[in-house]
């Protein structure tokens, strides 16, 4: 091709790659328009623990009395966001293989037999629940499969005591000033949940930068353990990754095309699921701060 031939070609190829960067995913709506109406809307809600169990590494300072009148009204606000994005199915962070003790408990309650204890689960799920008219809740969670099942215990304490001794006073430093950081940011987390109405929390904790910035935690410290082809840190951190795909599976198992799905489960588990979702097809994830209003 002449020289003088080559330029008009550029220019009018330059002149395409705006319209195609305008819409990233026309390709993907062309390759799946067929099929669209087999997917589900998926609302994951992370939430805090009305009543805490202490179960988790940040033991909270303050705690709110989701009881109380003030409390019950913040969250009657939040429930009528909720009833008017319509879930037709509504997950739980409850084992599934206690779907039994769940049905039990539910039907008690709607029966009136039961009355709700503090806990997210019974404020939130089962109280919606009832709003909607629902027969079931769906139980979701999962045990996760870990490579700490490996080796045991010495195998575990030999493995960090010779990374930590390994590792520069520099370098522990670091990690402990970054493990502080987190804590910081917990602490004013802990105290903001007293000070704010509970939709307004509730809308903080699923905001993406926080879902993001939280994440953090689990990608430091320990994590950052190992050497040459031993990934013995990342290896470590398998069963939180592991405990959420297996979640999502669930949630894959209880979806039918056009459902309207509410994922009611502790905000940590949040970007992992809202990252799974996003990249499924099944689901069409909905953004929290278009349900909270």
């Amino acid at each position: 091709m002449k020289l003088k031939n080559v330029f008009p070609v550029m220019i009018c190829f330059l002149s395409l790659i705006p319209l195609k960067a305008q819409d990233p995913l026309e390709q993907y709506n062309r390759a799946f328009a067929e099929i669209k109406d087999q997917q589900a809307e998926l609302l994951v809600l992370g939430s805090f623990h009305f009543k805490d169990a202490g179960l988790d590494g940040y033991k909270p300072q303050h705690d709110i009395n989701i009881m109380s009148e003030e409390k019950q009204a913040e969250l009657a606000v939040m429930l009528e966001d909720l009833k008017v994005f319509n879930p037709n199915k509504i997950a739980i962070e409850v084992r599934k293989e206690d779907q039994p003790r769940v049905d039990s408990l539910y039907q008690a309650y709607l029966k009136g037999d039961l009355k709700l204890k503090s806990n997210e689960i019974y404020q939130v799920a089962f109280r919606l629940g009832k709003m909607l008219g629902h027969k079931k809740l769906y139980a979701v969670d999962a045990p996760a499969r870990s490579f700490k099942e490996e080796g045991g215990d010495a195998f575990h304490n030999e493995k960090q005591a010779y990374y930590i001794g390994k590792a520069s006073p520099e370098a522990l430093r670091y990690e402990q000033q970054i493990d502080s950081s987190f804590f910081k940011f917990y602490q004013a987390e802990d105290l903001m949940k007293t000070q704010v109405p509970l939709k307004t929390f509730f809308k903080y904790m699923n905001h993406p930068e926080v879902l993001r910035v939280s994440h953090g935690h689990y990608v430091m410290g320990s994590f950052k353990m190992g050497e040459g082809t031993d990934y013995y840190g990342a290896d470590s951190a398998v069963w939180w990754y592991n405990r959420n795909m297996r979640i999502f599976h669930n949630l894959l198992q209880i979806k039918a095309p056009g459902d309207r799905v509410m994922l009611l489960i502790g905000a940590g588990h949040a970007p992992i699921i809202n990252f799974q979702a996003d990249a499924s097809f099944d689901f069409n994830l909905v953004p929290v701060s278009e349900v909270l209003k």
